[in-house]
């Protein structure tokens, strides 16, 4: 398992720990030297098809809600670490934001581009670049998308702190997260609004759509998501994550004490 410390063009440094499949996520986590946080937040997803208005709603949300939070609570945000869509995203949102806020960024190795980085893809029209407000990056052996899911969501559990996962948009790599995330017993935030998998699941659990993807219906059915519209106030997120991260029957391991659907706020 290899360590390096990388500068990026904006002056900023970062952690990056290139794992092996078989690597434990407790020497990740001795490498990484991460501050054990309070609480951990998952963010799944992507921005593609979203229009301008949309990804300026997003950058609110994750400004003034997700991070705010983070920042507040102490928690530990964990990402797929890339220089698009919600990540970058939630990168800007971050370096924006006065307070210590750690952002891990997780990715697999091979579809990473950085010449400071042995082992990532050395051409750069192949390779992903990494976002530069991220301090902490873990990049999984593997060539594939997706590759890196496993070790995120062992990663996750590793600092068995209370942990929130969020949808915004997303393919299928983002709907096997998703569902991975219900099944270690996560409750998923869905941002209603955001388009692709994160609508079709929203539509199964509000309007009680039927679907053909066994990853919705048995989502769905868990017991364990809460809606939140694009369009709804940040303030609103703050209030929702610090539920679902404080109060205990949100963030127990069991399969209990759940409701469907959109939470009401205050």
């Amino acid at each position: 398992m290899g360590k390096n410390t990388i500068t990026f063009e904006n002056g900023n440094r970062a952690v990056v720990v290139s794992a092996p499949r078989d690597a434990s996520a407790q020497a990740i986590l001795d490498a990484l030297e991460i501050a054990s946080p309070s609480a951990v937040i998952l963010l799944f997803g992507g921005a593609a098809g979203l229009d301008d208005s949309r990804k300026a709603d997003l950058e609110t949300l994750f400004a003034d809600g997700v991070t705010s939070v983070a920042v507040e609570l102490g928690a530990l945000i964990i990402d797929g670490g890339t220089q698009s869509g919600v990540m970058a995203m939630m990168g800007k949102a971050v370096a924006a934001r006065s307070g210590t806020c750690q952002l891990l960024g997780v990715a697999p190795e091979g579809k990473i581009a950085h010449p400071q980085i042995s082992g990532a893809s050395t051409v750069s029209d192949d390779g992903a670049r990494l976002e530069p407000n991220h301090s902490h990056f873990v990049l999984v052996e593997s060539n594939e998308w997706g590759g890196e899911t496993g070790k995120m969501l062992e990663l996750a559990r590793a600092f068995n702190a209370p942990t929130v996962a969020i949808l915004v948009n997303g393919g299928t790599i983002a709907a096997d997260e998703a569902l991975q995330s219900v099944r270690n017993g996560w409750p998923l935030l869905v941002i209603e609004g955001s388009g692709r998998f994160a609508d079709e699941l929203s539509a199964a659990i509000r309007d009680g759509q039927s679907t053909k993807s066994t990853e919705v219906t048995e989502i769905a059915r868990s017991g364990r998501v809460v809606l939140f519209h694009v369009d709804n106030a940040a303030s609103n997120l703050k209030i929702q994550l610090r539920r679902m991260l404080c109060n205990a029957s949100y963030v127990s391991a069991t399969s209990t004490g759940w409701s469907a659907g959109q939470a009401e706020l205050d």
